[in-house]
């Protein structure tokens, strides 16, 4: 017996049966192929639309923080040009080990400007921070008190930081020109530590 004959047969059976079974029967087929295409297609589909939906939205999210800087990008930009600018600017008031050289000798020449007589001026080990060192130079002058004055204000007026602390102040000498005095004490600048910057 070949297939399409067996089909046949079961057909006519089928087609012997009362009506109401013959639609229950159409009944069952046709929920069969509903529970099989909701079961091995939408179902599975649907899953894929809510993933794919959660997607977008994540998306979505993104394109709006993209968007968000892309709008301020100039105000970033210009942001980070004043912090480097700040930054420069700091940093000349912290001199590297290089620049630090070229400030002693610029203090030196102070002296010599305003008159004043540098008798010493030794640097000192240096105090270590996170991203600087301080470095305490003992210092001993002499001279008149308008000269010391000028000498005191002129390094205010460096670019660099330096700072005068604890000066002892004697009568040098006494003459009928005027009095000298003798300041010793230690004078504090700064320097930038290579490299601490990231």
């Amino acid at each position: 017996m070949d297939i399409n004959s067996e089909v046949q047969a079961k057909l006519e059976l089928v087609a012997k049966l009362p009506r109401a079974a013959r639609m229950g029967i159409l009944a069952g087929i046709v929920g069969i192929l509903c529970g099989s295409y909701y079961f091995l297609v939408y179902a599975t589909g649907h899953e894929d639309l809510q993933r794919m939906r959660a997607r977008e939205l994540e998306l979505q999210r993104k394109l709006s923080e993209v968007r968000s800087v892309a709008s301020n990008i100039d105000a970033f930009a210009e942001e980070i040009a004043n912090l480097e600018t700040k930054l420069e600017r700091i940093l000349r008031q912290l001199p590297n080990k290089k620049q630090l050289e070229v400030l002693l000798t610029d203090i030196s020449n102070l002296g010599k400007t305003a008159g004043i007589e540098i008798k010493s001026f030794r640097r000192q080990e240096e105090v270590v921070h996170d991203f600087y060192a301080e470095v305490p130079i003992a210092l001993e002058i002499e001279g008149s008190f308008h000269d010391l004055a000028r000498f005191f204000d002129m390094i205010s007026r460096l670019p660099r930081i330096v700072n005068m602390g604890s000066l002892k102040i004697v009568v040098g000498r006494e003459t009928l020109d005027g009095t000298r005095l003798r300041i010793s004490g230690t004078a504090t600048t700064f320097r930038f530590i290579e490299g601490s910057r990231a």
